[in-house]
Formats: C-alpha cells, sequence, structure tokens
C-alpha cells in the first residue's frame, strides 16, 4: 500500500533540479561572474511580486519568469571524492526520495531556476490542495523567495548592463495550477523541496557575506544587507518544516514515517542527511573569525540571524513533537530511548554554539541557548 501512494507521489510531482551545494554560486564574484541575460529577465519578471499579491498572481509571474530560463541540464552524480569528503550518509537515496534532482549548469541561472521551481510547487500546492499556515507563516515563506531575487539582482544585475536590457516576460492571463491531491507524502515532499531550497540560497548569501567581510570590511551597509536576507532565509527555512508537517498525526503514523522506513527506504534515513546543511553549516563556520570583532552595526545583524537560526530549530521541534518525537525515537537512531525531539534540542544547541562568535556570552544577551521543554 505504500509502495503504491510512494509511487503515485512521485509521478505527481514536479522535480526539484538542484546544483550539488559545492557548486553554487556562494560569492559576490560568483552572481556577478555568471550573471546572463535570461537570468536578468527571469529576476525582472518576478521581483516586483508584493506580499499583498496573492497566490494566484505570484504563480502567473513565476511560471512567467520559468520561460526565460533554459531547460535543465542533464542529472549528474556525486563522485568518489565528493562521497568522501562528506562520507557519513547516502545523499543520493535522500535526494531522490524528496525528488531532488543534482543537476550542472550555469551556477546563477541554475540557481535560481532552482528557487522558481520550488517557489512554484509550495503556490500550486497552496492553491490546489490548500493549506492550514496562518497568513504570517505564509507570507515568511513568500518573503524569503523575494528576498533571495532581490540579493541576485543587487549584486548580479543592479548597475550593469543587464538591468538596461531587462525585460519582465509578459504573464498568460490564466494561470495554469496543476491538479495536486491533498495527500500528506506530497506534502511532506514538497515541503522538505522548499526546505532544500532555502537552504541553497542560506549557502549562497552566507558565502557572499564571507566574501565582503574578506574584501570590503569597512561596507558594513552591504553586510548588514546580507545579514537581514540571510535572517529572512532562516525564517523562512524553519517555516518550511511546518508547511511540510501540514496534515494530522494520523497522516504521519500510517503514511509518512512508514514511506521513510524499510523495506521502502535504508535504515537511519534522515533529513538530516541532506548534504547542502553541512555546506551550511561549513560556511558559517568560516564567517565566525571574521565577525570577532565587527561593527556594531554588522554584530546587532548577526545576534537577528543566530536567534533566526534558534527559531528554525525551534520550528522543527515542534514539528516533531507534534508527530510523537517527545515520545518516538528519530528514523536515524532506532530502537534509541532517547525521543528524537531530544536529539534535535542538542543540535540545536550545538550548533547555535558553534555560530557564535568567540566573545563573552553577556555580549549576546538573549541569544545564548537555554533550555526549552
Amino acid at each position: 500500500m505504500i509502495e503504491a501512494e510512494t509511487q503515485a507521489s512521485h509521478a505527481d510531482m514536479r522535480p526539484l533540479h538542484l546544483l550539488k551545494a559545492e557548486h553554487l554560486p556562494a560569492s559576490r564574484s560568483a552572481v556577478t561572474g555568471m550573471m546572463n541575460q535570461r537570468t536578468a529577465d527571469a529576476l525582472r519578471t518576478v521581483i516586483d511580486i508584493a506580499p499583498r499579491d496573492s497566490d494566484r498572481h505570484a504563480l502567473a509571474a513565476v511560471d512567467a519568469a520559468l520561460t526565460c530560463l533554459t531547460a535543465p541540464a542533464a542529472a549528474t552524480t556525486y563522485t568518489d571524492a565528493e562521497r568522501k569528503a562528506l562520507p557519513e550518509d547516502l545523499y543520493e537515496e535522500h535526494d531522490r526520495f524528496f525528488g531532488a534532482i543534482r543537476v550542472t549548469g550555469n551556477p546563477v541561472e541554475t540557481f535560481t531556476r532552482t528557487m522558481l521551481e520550488a517557489l512554484r510547487s509550495q503556490l500550486n500546492d497552496a492553491l490546489s490542495a490548500g493549506v492550514s499556515l496562518c497568513s504570517g507563516e505564509r507570507a515568511q515563506l513568500r518573503e524569503a523567495f523575494s528576498s533571495t531575487f532581490h540579493l541576485l539582482w543587487r549584486i548580479g544585475v543592479a548597475g550593469t548592463p543587464f538591468e538596461d536590457a531587462a525585460h519582465a516576460r509578459p504573464q498568460d492571463a490564466v494561470t495554469r495550477i496543476d491538479d495536486v491531491a491533498a495527500d500528506p507524502l506530497m506534502r511532506w515532499r514538497l515541503g522538505h523541496q522548499v526546505f532544500f531550497a532555502l537552504i541553497q540560497a542560506l549557502v549562497v548569501s552566507v558565502g557572499c557575506l564571507e566574501e565582503f567581510l574578506k574584501d570590503d570590511p569597512e561596507d558594513i551597509e552591504s553586510a548588514c544587507r546580507l545579514l537581514e536576507d540571510a535572517t529572512v532565509l532562516m525564517i523562512g527555512s524553519g517555516t518550511s518544516m511546518r508547511y511540510a508537517g501540514d496534515f494530522t498525526r494520523t497522516h504521519y503514523t500510517d503514511a509518512v514515517r512508514p514511506a521513510m522506513m524499510p523495506p521502502h527506504i535504508n535504515a537511519k534515513f534522515s533529513g538530516l542527511q541532506l548534504r547542502d546543511h553541512r555546506i551550511l553549516l561549513k560556511s558559517i563556520s568560516r564567517v565566525k573569525p571574521l565577525l570577532a570583532s565587527p561593527a556594531p552595526a554588522v554584530d546587532k545583524s548577526y545576534r537577528k540571524l543566530l536567534d533566526a537560526m534558534s527559531t528554525a530549530y525551534d520550528a522543527h521541534i515542534a514539528v516533531c513533537s507534534r508527530f510523537d518525537g517527545n515520545r518516538e525515537s528519530s528514523l536515524r537512531t532506532p530502537g534509541s530511548t532517547v525521543p528524537a525531539v531530544q536529539i534535535l534540542e542538542r543540535f540545536r544547541e550545538r550548533r547555535i554554539g558553534a555560530a557564535t562568535p568567540d566573545r563573552p556570552a553577556e555580549s549576546y544577551g538573549d541569544l545564548r541557548p537555554t533550555p526549552r521543554g
């Protein structure tokens, strides 16, 4: 029964085309050096979507933007060297389960396509199957994508010949909405696709921040702006998990959890296997020493990012708890007496601590990790 449901969900889902995290345009020089007119036109088509615009209007703009870009390149696989660099998990299996396909291609154009594809799937799903997220949470998702489009425009298009030549693609009068069933396994996968896209956007924004802090340490405004982008993305990543879990506990127990267990999936399968998240943590670790003595404005913006990072982990914990993770072990630790929620809490404390620059604890005020029940 579950195998049939899994195959049906995959058949009904649009794939998400992703670069390998190592190939993302994670620097200002990469964004400017690999920008092209197609991408500028796509960005011009979506950057004016306003928070008050309906999902239907936003979907029409996203569809129009996607027509500006070339088709996704052929799928690629990880090399032996890449597997050895981060050997802990079966990344390909993780991608397959959630409908993600790793591709090559122009990094800026391909990354832009990734963001548009993820946003399109989320908007289409909301219009077709419906969501129970509050208006504020839906706005957080919309803002996360919008901030990424504006980041790419600001760094790679504004003030260049691409800006002068950029034209928004006309939108269809009748928006095409794919019929999406209210399937919990589909929602789980789509929500994770949104999460993957936002994690890649965080890799890009943090990478650009690293370059600014190294090459232009006096450009406080640009550093703060990138930190604000990353904060919005971090908040959106937490919201994407609430979106992914937008169904009942019974649905999770009967359909979602079994699909992530043998014989359908290898034992110890987990969302923690996302390679891109590991790359993001490495990026943050490189930025950390550059923030040892930042300007006050940068320090304040980074504190907000750390707070958003903690909030994102809290969103994961809340979803896990709602699906009995406060009592059951994680799929990653079958048979363990430690509940999944406690595992996530440990991850939150460890990773927030690792991201905090080496300054006296009192300088972080309420951003120091605190126990949560």
